[in-house]
């Protein structure tokens, strides 16, 4: 189990395939920050952040090309992203990509989470660092900003160019070649990593879309993320309030019970955690819910039941103290304005 921050070994895949034009053997590049490359060819092989970011760094400055890391982020691919780019790809619409981006993408990598924010005309999708790099590369940034957008185009079409993307940092690099690599103005030294587009973007079909994959891929996506959970009280009591859930059985006592301890023990715990019983049901609830209502596949009753309330208004009443609307007007709005986060 990684204590720190980790990513997927295959998102170095687009490194590994624009070196060889600079002429740099990737196998021995990656060896010199104890990097296996036979771990890109394992699907689901994880790497520590850092040393991902490390190899980038090297890699960037021996290659003497201030565009390295436009030019990587042009070969990416969602494949490279396991679960969540068979989710991505499978999605119906381009919200429902980016709210699944939002939703798994520790399954990339778990040093940071995006945000996505639609209000009115205009929507975002922000990048949130869980652990400052020690070794900052600014070209592994450009890279990511590179494939999102590539993203956004891939489900969405290629008319869809952002409005602007602003970067937290400055760079040498003219800003044409950014505006030709992204297709839009960039502005630097922002607060954090943002790429802004139409709101009209995010209501588009994805082509590729097929609701049943979809499904199986977001399956994929929650058991991938589980298996990279700490074992912690909090994570054992998730696991067994989404076994009972529909059941209505969710006391404190009972999933206590359950896994062996008496309720005091299991407060204790909890606490030392940082967290509360409480605190872990309402969590579980709220993610359930949001997801169930995306899906458009349940009545209002039907996720009443699903969550284990009594009744509805006991549902709306936890609803609206979460996200600060009902469920009827988030169906109606699909969730304009709301602001979604990991």
């Amino acid at each position: 189990m990684w204590n720190k921050p980790t990513a997927l070994a295959m998102t170095l895949a687009p490194l590994k395939e624009v070196l060889p034009r600079y002429g740099i053997d990737f196998p021995a590049l990656a060896g010199r920050v104890g990097i296996d490359p036979e771990l890109l060819t394992r699907p689901g092989q994880r790497l520590p952040s850092a040393r991902i970011q490390k190899l980038w760094l090297i890699a960037a400055q021996e290659s003497g090309d201030p565009l390295f890391g436009l030019r990587a982020g042009q070969l990416a691919r969602p494949g490279i992203f396991h679960a969540l780019g068979l989710g991505i790809v499978s999605s119906t619409s381009v919200l429902a990509a980016l709210r699944r981006i939002v939703r798994y993408s520790s399954v990339v990598s778990t040093n940071g989470r995006f945000v996505l924010i639609v209000e009115g005309p205009e929507a975002s999708l922000e990048t949130r660092r869980t652990e400052l790099t020690i070794v900052p590369c600014t070209q592994y940034f450009d890279a990511l900003v590179v494939t999102m957008c590539r993203i956004l185009r891939l489900c969405a079409g290629p008319s869809a160019i952002p409005t602007i993307v602003t970067l937290p940092y400055r760079s040498d690099v003219p800003p044409e070649a950014y505006h030709e690599a992204i297709g839009c103005p960039v502005e630097f030294g922002a607060d954090r990593c943002t790429i802004k587009f139409d709101a009209e973007i995010a209501a588009r079909p994805v082509l590729t879309g097929n609701p049943e994959l979809a499904a199986e891929a977001d399956r994929m996506a929650a058991r991938y993320i589980e298996g990279l959970a700490p074992d912690t009280a909090a994570t054992r009591v998730r696991a067994l309030l989404l076994k009972a859930m529909s059941s209505g059985e969710l006391d404190q006592d009972g999933i206590a019970l359950a896994l062996n301890q008496s309720a005091s023990t299991l407060q204790r715990r909890l606490r030392r955690e940082g967290t509360t019983y409480q605190r872990v049901l309402d969590t579980t609830r709220r993610e359930l819910a949001l997801e169930y209502l995306r899906e458009g596949q349940h009545t209002l009753a039907d996720i009443t039941f699903l969550l284990g309330f009594a009744d509805q208004s006991n549902f709306t009443r936890a609803f609206r103290r979460w996200t600060g609307q009902t469920p009827r007007k988030f169906l109606t709005g699909q969730g304009d304005g709301l602001r979604e986060s990991a």
